[in-house]
């Protein structure tokens, strides 16, 4: 099969995306700290008046970038050998998604570290220390597991069982990265503070505050290394499921037919586009999920570090466990206190039982705003614009709840005796 100009040039454009999206993480993987402090004029020992960037370093940086290329262009022949070519879009899909959240890791803690370079520095130090934990790919490897196992079980539930391995997947996620979480927050304050070694950290003109909130960053952003790689997979176990349960193809979105109609390439290029248009269709139909678990994480996890610099890790886990299950059924609770209240307003069980409820639904977090279920479940579907609302209102809820929790570990922490 021979290539039309416009499907070939389609095929060098996608190429080139790649290579540019390989481009941030090759150069962290190739170029060590002495040259880039070379290339920026500021290591002042040098006595080489030569280009910064030798020669043998361009050799690496090039070997690396011929080796993108060259896996691209092998990507990009099958187009004409294959059959499948929406399944051929899917996987650059995927490929390119990987890349752009390695970037983003990457443009993230360089940004980090111009504006903030001391919390950014502790922070890019627990970040490494977590995802260097055998916990972390422990965690990992039970997760990808669990998501693998739940479409092979049947649910009884009349053709919606991808609903079921959809909320499943979600809680999974969410649930991995709180354990990680917490875990790391014990691990990496509770110790250092309990072994001393936060004293030699103080004694350097760095604050408690950089030093808390360096940490929780480190560990949140270790936990959403977490999401990106199990939400990946994730999309994919979401394909997988309605294939194994041989429903009917999804319609394509409307946004990619009109965009295909209206470029009106030839048919190996709109089938390739088209596979690459669905996988990105289901990454936004998948990403809403995640933001919610995320910010239901990152506001655990915010406990776990305020915790960390006062009690050590079995009592933080204790407590954020069941602050995750009472937060969880505080709703029923107070359910359950309303109506006990208006049946018997003048017992004495009714009425602990009522102050009870409205002590957790004040002071607790209202996880269950996190949960996507009623999404899911609901007849009849939500708007876009509801939906974007309901978004952004529990996400900005959820950074809310977290900076003041945060400040209480502040207020913890601050007269912690660290000597």
């Amino acid at each position: 099969m021979t290539f039309s100009t416009s499907t070939f040039l389609v095929c060098v454009l996608l190429l080139l995306i790649q290579v540019l999206a390989a481009l941030p993480w090759v150069l962290l993987a190739f170029v060590n700290r002495e040259d880039m402090l070379l290339k920026l004029g500021k290591l002042k020992n040098s006595t080489s008046s030569a280009n910064p960037l030798s020669l043998w370093l361009l050799r690496r940086i090039a070997v690396a970038l011929v080796g993108v290329l060259v896996s691209s262009l092998v990507f990009a022949s099958t187009v004409s050998a294959s059959g499948t070519l929406e399944g051929i879009g899917y996987l650059y899909g995927v490929i390119l998604q990987l890349q752009l959240l390695a970037d983003a890791f990457i443009v993230l803690f360089t940004l980090l570290l111009w504006i903030w370079p001391k919390g950014a520095a502790i922070a890019l130090a627990a970040f490494r220390e977590g995802i260097r934990q055998p916990m972390f790919w422990l965690l990992f490897g039970a997760a990808f597991l669990a998501m693998t196992i739940s479409p092979l079980i049947p649910y009884f539930t009349f053709g919606e069982d991808h609903l079921v391995v959809k909320d499943i997947g979600y809680d999974t996620i969410m649930l991995v990265a709180v354990v990680f979480g917490a875990l790391a927050a014990s691990m990496s304050i509770s110790e250092e503070i309990e072994g001393r070694t936060a004293v030699t950290l103080m004694s350097k003109p760095v604050s408690r505050r950089q030093f808390l909130l360096g940490k929780f960053l480190g560990i949140v952003l270790a936990s959403s290394v977490l999401f990106a790689l199990l939400g990946t997979y994730f999309e994919g176990v979401n394909l997988f499921t309605h294939w194994w349960d041989k429903m009917d193809p999804e319609p394509v979105p409307l946004w990619v037919m009109a965009t295909l109609e209206k470029w009106a390439l030839p048919g190996e290029a709109t089938d390739l586009l088209r596979g690459l248009g669905l996988w990105t269709h289901l990454t936004l139909d998948t990403v809403p999920g995640l933001i919610l678990g995320f910010s239901q994480v990152m506001v655990l996890v915010a406990i776990a570090v305020s915790l960390a610099t006062r009690v050590p890790m079995v009592v933080n886990l204790i407590v954020v466990l069941v602050v995750f299950f009472l937060a969880h059924l505080t709703p029923v609770l107070v359910s359950i206190g309303y109506q006990a209240q208006a049946t018997n307003p003048g017992a004495a069980v009714s009425q602990i039982l009522y102050f009870m409820a409205q002590l957790f639904d004040l002071f607790l977090p209202n996880l269950e705003s996190f949960r996507l279920e009623p999404a899911l479940l609901n007849d009849t579907p939500i708007g876009p614009g509801d939906f974007a609302k309901y978004l952004g209102s529990v996400s900005l809820y959820g950074v809310l709840y977290t900076s003041i929790v945060l400040l209480f570990g502040l207020i913890l922490f601050e007269d912690r005796d660290l000597a």
